[in-house]
């Protein structure tokens, strides 16, 4: 770690940079399951003892390429469990459907099967996706909407878990009725009215 006060070498934060940003590269073509650091040194440009002195476990460096793939939105306060609910289901909709990260999900969660590495990766990439969600719960309950007893890493799990079972096994469809049916559920569980989407109709 950086001394407290101490400046950076801009060099060096050129250097992670670009290290990063061809690990994100190369994981958005390629997929987990051929990524070498020897492919990353190449990619980048950078040489392969540098590439070790900086980041010694490679999970590291894997889990922060596909961190630039996959961005995370902060949930804004919308004032409701509902209305967060709702847009967090939506954002990660429109990730596991559309964007880069849901098409390497699968990637990564199959080569990390037999990869120690890549299974460090995913359980970081896991937890430092999670904070977010939680942080959406616990607004609910510093609201007075939710118990202040009631188990939020759970309630998240009951929430989020259908959305990656439809995009790794079942492939059903995750649209915007399938996100409506997770508010609802969740809402329904934490004992929290229900809030419909508005109509859209004249």
């Amino acid at each position: 770690m950086t001394p407290a006060g101490s400046a950076v070498d801009p060099r060096i934060e050129r250097t992670r940079s670009v290290v990063v940003d061809a690990t994100a590269t190369l994981l958005a073509r390629e997929g987990f399951e051929r990524i070498t650091i020897d492919a990353i040194a190449e990619q980048s440009g950078v040489a392969r003892s540098t590439i070790y002195r900086h980041w010694p476990d490679r999970a590291d460096l894997l889990a922060q390429g596909f961190a630039v793939v996959c961005s995370v939105e902060h949930t804004p306060d919308h004032g409701t469990l509902t209305k967060d609910l709702r847009h967090k289901g939506s954002m990660l909709a429109k990730g596991l459907t559309e964007d880069a990260w849901g098409r390497m999900l699968p990637s990564l969660v199959g080569a990390s099967a037999h990869d120690e590495d890549l299974e460090r990766a995913l359980l970081r990439f896991n937890a430092d996706r999670r904070g977010d969600a939680l942080e959406l719960i616990q607004r609910s309950v510093d609201r007075g909407e939710v118990d202040a007893g009631a188990d939020i890493a759970a309630a998240l799990e009951r929430f989020i878990g259908p959305f990656f079972l439809r995009h790794l096994m079942t492939h059903e469809p995750i649209d915007d009725v399938f996100v409506e049916r997770q508010v609802a559920a969740l809402c329904g569980d934490l004992g929290v009215v229900y809030e419909p989407p508005a109509s859209t109709g004249s």
